[in-house]
């Protein structure tokens, strides 16, 4: 397996992990400033609007990734698959169950760190 391709992989286990854990700190350092990110609504957030709702918004109580197709081009990666989660929208205590197909992009850094640039998710198809 390509050095990189295990780096991406480990970097978004560890977004999943830091979602679950409710770790903002260690999240958002993970985060490129320049942000993209497209929920299942159609609705787009930038970096700072991505971290208000992951604050405010919503508990995660499970984070899961299924296979990820990850192709990498230089230090730009696009990784592909499957996304369940189980979230609570703390405003209401409604429970919500996501099952999805997620497009990443992810950049590395001169250090070596991987910074999610863009997410993408629709849902699941059947």
């Amino acid at each position: 397996m390509d050095k990189g391709i295990g780096q991406v992989q480990a970097a978004e286990a560890r977004r999943c992990v830091l979602l679950m854990a409710g770790d903002a700190e260690p999240l958002e350092a993970m985060l490129a400033d320049s942000l993209v990110h497209v929920h299942l609504t159609g609705r787009v957030d930038d970096k700072r609007g991505y971290l208000d709702g992951f604050r405010g918004k919503y508990r995660f109580h499970d984070v899961t990734r299924g296979p990820l197709n990850i192709r990498i081009w230089g230090d730009t990666a696009i990784s592909v698959g499957p996304l369940t989660q189980r979230l609570e929208v703390l405003e209401t205590g409604r429970i919500m169950d996501v099952t999805a197909i997620t497009t990443q992009s992810w950049q590395r850094e001169p250090d070596g760190r991987w910074l999610l640039t863009t997410c993408h998710n629709a849902p699941l198809a059947g």
